[in-house]
């Protein structure tokens, strides 16, 4: 079980960094590799969780991590 991690934390930003570049590779985000959840990824997010059939939050999901192969560790 996930739990949700403060914004601030390292872990938080190392998993957001691997999210942008995830989504980067399917050519979905193509912002900065910043650890930072912006607008731009999180419409980024809701179009990869969109056309993957996954729950569309615009937010980093169990779901979102396991489609691209990212543990959340």
């Amino acid at each position: 079980e996930l739990r949700t991690l403060s914004g601030r934390s390292e872990l938080f930003t190392s998993i957001v960094r691997r999210v942008q570049l995830g989504l980067m590779a399917y050519g979905y985000y193509d912002g900065t590799v910043d650890g930072v959840v912006g607008s731009s990824m999180r419409t980024s997010l809701r179009r990869f969780q969109t056309d993957f059939k996954l729950p569309v939050t615009g937010t980093i999901t169990p779901e979102v991590l396991d489609t691209l192969k990212i543990a959340a560790r």
